[in-house]
C-alpha cells in the first residue's frame, strides 16, 4: 500500500508557496511607483507597482481662516420671501432672466486678416466660496437648492489699491489674510496694468466681492468681453458709491439692490469664468466634440517653464477636462509639488523652483497637485523632443494647444504639415501691445488673444 504522506507534503508545499506569494502581493500592492527586486532561482525580476498607499486630505483650519460669514439670501417658508429673497432663489435655481442670458452669450471674434477670439484668466473654483446645500419650499414641495454664498461686509473699499506700494501690505504667505479681506469689503478698486485682464479681478471675485474697475469702458468691444460688463457697470452707478473717497452713504445705499447685483456676479463667475469653462468656451469655438469616447482624446499641451497666467490656468483647466489624455510638454513644476519639509516662503520657492511665482503664487500655485502621476509621466515619456515629433507625424494627437504662442513655439511648422488649422489652438497672454511676432502664427490655427485693441494695426 502506497504510502500517502508525499502527496500530503507536496500539497502543503504548494499551499505555503501560494500564501507566501498572496503576502508579497499584499505587501507590495500599498507602495506606487517604485521598483522592486525578486529573486526566483537567481533570477531577478523588476516590478513596476502602480498603486499608492497616500491619499490626499484636508488639512486642519487654523482660525480666522475656517469659516466665512454669508449673507442669508432667502428663508425656508415661501410666504414670508420679499422681492428680493425670489429674486436671489432664481438666480440660484438657475432661473434668473438676466443672468442667464449673460451666461449663454458668447462674445463676438475680433476681424482683422484672421480672426482673434477673446479670452482671460479666469479662476480656480476651489478658491471660490463654498455653496451651501439647504432644502427650501418652492410651491409647496420641498426642494434642494445649492445657495452661493455672499460674504458678510464691513468696509465700503477694500484699502489695496493697485500702483499704490504703500497699500500692499501682504506677503508671500498671506494669502488666506489678503482674500479674507478683499471679502470683508463692498468694493474693491481693480484697473489696467500691464494689460486690461488682470489676475486681481479674479482674486476680487473668488473672494465674494463686486470689483469696481475703473475706466472699463476704455477697454474697448473686445478685450474683456467675457466679463459681465453690464452686471459691473450697474454696480458701479449705485447710489451713495463714492470712488473717489472710497465711502459709501448708507442712507442712500440700497443693500439689497448691491447683493442681488452681487449674486448675479458671482452666479456668472463660477459658471463662466473658471479655468473650466473658459477651456470650455475654446473647445467650444473650434468644434471640438467631447461627445465621443474618451480613447479617441489625446490632447498635446505645449507649454513653458515660467510662470505665466494665462498658459498656467488653461493649463489647470484643459487637465480638469481630458485628465489622462492630456499630455504637457514641458509641464511646470510649480502647479504640481512642493517637498513636505520646506516652508512656503519666498526664499525656499524660489531655491526650490530655481524661479520666483509671479504675484506670489497667488491663484494658480499647486493647483494640479491632484494630477502629479501626469508631471512625472510627462517629465519623462515627453522629454526627448524626438518622440514628439514622430507622434505629430503619426497624428496621434486629437488636438495641439499652444499655450503661449509667442514665448514657445517648437514644433509649430511641424503641426502645420500634419494637422487641419481647426485641431491647432494659439493661446496668447501677453501684455496690451503689437507685436509682429504674431505675424508668424496667424496662418495656422484658432488665435485666442488676451488684449484685442479696436484698432487691428495695434495687434502686429
Amino acid at each position: 500500500m502506497l504510502n500517502p504522506k508525499p502527496k500530503h507534503n507536496i500539497r502543503m508545499l504548494f499551499t505555503t508557496i501560494g500564501i507566501i506569494l498572496l503576502l508579497i502581493y499584499l505587501n507590495i500592492g500599498y507602495i506606487r511607483s517604485k521598483m522592486f527586486s525578486i529573486s526566483f532561482s537567481n533570477q531577478i525580476q523588476q516590478i513596476e507597482i502602480n498603486e499608492t498607499p497616500y491619499y490626499n486630505a484636508p488639512m486642519p483650519c487654523i482660525q480666522p481662516h475656517c469659516h466665512i460669514q454669508c449673507y442669508s439670501t432667502y428663508t425656508f417658508n415661501e410666504k414670508n420671501r420679499t422681492k428680493y429673497q425670489r429674486e436671489h432663489l432664481m438666480i440660484d435655481l438657475g432661473e434668473d432672466r438676466i443672468v442667464q442670458q449673460l451666461i449663454q452669450s458668447i462674445p463676438p471674434f475680433k476681424q482683422c486678416s484672421v480672426r482673434f477670439y477673446p479670452i482671460l484668466f479666469g479662476f480656480i473654483e476651489q478658491y471660490f466660496p463654498k455653496s451651501q446645500s439647504r432644502q427650501i419650499l418652492i410651491n409647496n414641495q420641498i426642494r434642494s437648492v445649492e445657495q452661493m454664498c455672499l460674504p458678510r461686509k464691513v468696509k465700503a473699499f477694500n484699502d489695496l489699491i493697485p500702483g499704490k506700494l504703500d497699500t500692499y501690505k501682504f506677503g508671500f504667505e498671506n494669502e488666506l489674510d489678503y482674500r479674507r479681506l478683499y471679502s470683508s469689503a463692498y468694493f474693491a478698486i481693480t484697473m489696467k496694468k500691464g494689460g486690461w485682464d488682470c489676475n486681481r479681478h479674479y482674486e476680487i471675485l473668488t473672494s465674494g466681492t463686486m470689483p469696481f474697475f475703473d475706466h472699463l469702458n476704455q477697454a474697448g468691444e473686445h478685450t474683456l468681453s467675457l466679463l459681465p460688463k453690464p452686471l459691473l457697470y450697474e454696480a458701479q452707478q449705485l447710489k451713495g458709491v463714492n470712488r473717489i473717497n472710497m465711502t459709501i452713504d448708507p442712507l442712500q445705499f440700497n443693500i439689497d439692490e448691491y447683493y442681488l447685483l452681487l449674486h448675479r456676479v458671482l452666479y456668472y463667475a463660477k459658471h463662466r469664468l473658471t479655468t473650466v469653462k473658459i477651456a470650455e468656451y475654446i473647445l467650444k469655438v473650434i468644434n471640438y466634440s467631447m461627445s465621443s469616447s474618451s480613447t479617441n482624446h489625446s490632447v498635446l499641451y505645449i507649454s513653458h517653464y515660467q510662470a505665466d497666467y494665462l498658459k498656467d490656468f488653461m493649463l489647470h483647466g484643459f487637465t480638469n477636462i481630458f485628465k489622462e489624455n492630456f499630455h504637457v510638454f514641458q509641464p511646470p513644476h510649480y502647479l504640481y509639488e512642493y517637498p513636505l519639509d520646506k516652508m512656503w516662503t519666498r526664499n525656499e520657492t524660489t531655491n526650490y523652483f530655481q524661479h520666483k511665482l509671479y504675484g506670489l503664487g497667488y491663484g494658480y500655485k499647486l493647483c494640479l497637485s491632484d494630477y502629479l502621476h501626469l508631471y512625472k509621466r510627462d517629465k519623462i515619456e515627453l522629454a526627448n523632443e524626438t518622440t514628439i515629433e514622430n507622434n505629430i507625424k503619426m497624428k496621434k494627437y486629437s488636438l495641439i494647444i499652444y499655450g503661449s504662442i509667442l514665448r514657445e513655439n517648437r514644433f509649430y511648422s511641424l503641426v502645420k504639415q500634419h494637422y487641419e488649422s481647426s485641431r491647432v489652438v494659439l493661446l496668447d497672454g501677453e501684455d496690451e501691445g503689437k507685436d509682429i511676432r504674431r505675424k508668424n502664427f496667424i496662418d495656422w490655427g484658432t488665435y485666442f488673444l488676451r488684449e484685442i485693441p479696436d484698432d487691428c494695426n495695434r495687434i502686429m
